[in-house]
């Protein structure tokens, strides 16, 4: 689990760009137990949000990654759009 972490954050570094107008987009990870599109998760920059409101708070998700052991954990990294 520890490097799956570990490499969904390298994910999101990998993914942070520069907007057409020069600033910097954000990027982050949520973690929590997936039940669907109302299920809460722990996200940087956001708090505990459903994944309707990643998107309503103009973030997309870029990857989804479950836990082998639990189908229900998953990893998401998330990147804001571009404004």
């Amino acid at each position: 689990m520890r490097k799956t972490f570990f490499a969904g954050l390298l994910a999101v570094v990998a993914t942070n760009a520069m907007a057409a107008d020069g600033g910097t987009l954000r990027g982050g990870v949520c973690i929590g137990s997936f039940q669907g599109a109302d299920s809460l998760m722990s996200c940087e920059h956001l708090g505990r949000v459903t994944i309707r409101q990643i998107y309503e708070k103009g973030f997309r998700v870029v990857h989804m990654q479950n836990d082998k052991n639990t189908a229900t954990y998953v990893m998401l990294v998330i990147e804001e759009q571009k404004r």
